[in-house]
């Protein structure tokens, strides 16, 4: 019984650690496929990363907003009533930065992203495959890293790093408009939270949105071109591709808060 167990653990090990090197060794690819690609191939790719922008970026600008007009008003709302109580409103700056600009910004507008567009990403990929697209590339002799690939990774590169940027300026908004509703000045506000932020912020910000975006590309992408036999396949590398990149951004966004 206890051999079977550990047996068991040992094979679910073993396929892990399969799918992480797949996973690794495909990131590779990945990377070492940008000094290859050609001139006319650029353009193609070019008006892919466009459409990955358009769809990514432009239109999730609204879920954006509306995630941090909300949680920006309903954070500093409450904080200012609690803390008006002992006089220590002073340190809502701290709170605006520490908590939304630094940890739940980054996440949520990452796990908003890896949602919706990581979820079409893998479904995209994983039918392109189905219907023996990524067959007739390679049997042309053209590399469906260029095509497939790389736009979309980079496309979420940016767009995440964008969004994220958009995520504080409307929770900075936000937390105006919940500073004058609470009788706090508006300027006294913002002296505080400009205070508070630091160029470490920036720059977290900004290493985040890198992060994230590459996950949140090159995850749904690997599992959508792991697709082998069939459509029935599709439904379960979206949530593989989904449930992964969820997971690895919450690993990620641990190692940001324990290593800065």
């Amino acid at each position: 019984m206890v051999a079977e167990f550990l047996a068991a653990i040992g094979r679910g090990t073993a396929r892990w650690l399969a799918r992480l090197g797949g996973l690794a060794r495909f990131a590779f690819e990945a990377l070492a496929s940008l000094t290859s690609i050609p001139g006319a191939g650029r353009r193609v790719a070019g008006r892919i990363l466009l459409n990955q922008l358009r769809f990514t970026a432009l239109e999730g600008v609204g879920l954006i907003v509306l995630l941090s007009g909300i949680l920006s008003f309903l954070v500093i709302q409450s904080s200012i009533r609690q803390l008006g109580r002992v006089g220590a409103t002073d340190l809502i700056g701290e709170l605006m930065v520490v908590i939304i600009v630094r940890e739940l910004g980054p996440i949520l507008t990452a796990l908003a992203v890896a949602s919706r567009s990581g979820t079409a990403i893998t479904a995209e990929l994983a039918t392109n495959t189905v219907l023996g697209e990524v067959r007739a590339l390679e049997g042309m002799g053209i590399d469906f890293f260029h095509y497939l690939v790389l736009p979309r990774i980079v496309g979420c590169i940016i767009s995440v790093s964008t969004l994220m940027v958009l995520f504080d300026v409307i929770a900075l908004f936000g937390g105006f408009l919940a500073a004058g509703v609470e009788g706090m000045n508006g300027g006294r506000y913002l002296g505080i939270v400009f205070a508070s932020l630091t160029t470490q912020d920036v720059v977290l910000t900004v290493l985040k949105g890198i992060v994230f975006g590459t996950v949140i590309g090159l995850l749904p992408s690997f599992q959508g071109l792991s697709v082998k036999h069939g459509p029935t396949e599709i439904p379960q590398a979206v949530i593989r591709g989904t449930v992964g990149s969820i997971a690895f951004i919450f690993v990620f966004a641990a190692l940001f808060v324990t290593v800065f």
